[in-house]
């Protein structure tokens, strides 16, 4: 813990400690009480004194850094436990944007068989990314990347989609 100059190691604990039982209530959420958003506020606070500028008023700086700190940490930890509320929607979208994307439905569209090998599917992702047009292209990274898109875009990605394959079986 680094101790500005001009102050002594109980002024700064005293400071922080002050500040992180006023705003803690503030910031209590889900499963998280005030003695566990205190002790997170405290941590905050001593690694804020790094970033202290002695001109300033401890007390003054400390609140500043300890607050916003704390509505990132809500932020960040927060979660819904009712399930089918709009929010609970939108951290499912968010949710979604990290898994990958089954492009699975473009499979059948080539072969009536589902036992495609990897490198089968490695060329039809090439073939795809090579004849793709570059204005369906935003739409065809969002069928991957599972991200909301509307229903006639997806299936004017895969129409596209069907007549490349489809082309491409035509000249073996």
């Amino acid at each position: 813990m680094k101790i500005p100059d001009g102050l002594n190691e109980e002024e700064v604990v005293e400071t922080i400690t002050q500040i992180a039982k006023r705003l803690a209530p503030k910031y209590v959420f889900a499963t998280y009480e005030r003695e566990d958003i205190e002790q997170e506020a405290f941590l905050i606070g001593i690694a804020g004194l790094e970033k202290y500028d002695a001109s300033r008023p401890l007390a003054n700086f400390m609140y500043t850094h300890i607050n916003n700190r704390l509505k990132t940490f809500k932020r960040d930890n927060y979660y819904r436990l009712d399930y089918g509320t709009t929010a609970q929607k939108i951290q499912e979208q968010k949710r979604r944007l990290l898994e990958p994307g089954d492009i699975g439905c473009f499979y059948h569209i080539s072969t009536p068989d589902a036992s495609l090998s990897d490198i089968q599917i490695k060329e039809i992702l090439e073939l795809i990314d090579e004849k793709l047009p570059s204005s369906l292209r935003r739409d065809y990274l969002k069928i991957q990347s599972n991200a909301p898109i509307s229903k006639e875009k997806r299936a004017a990605v895969i129409e596209v989609i069907q007549k490349i394959l489809n082309e491409d079986q035509g000249d073996v």
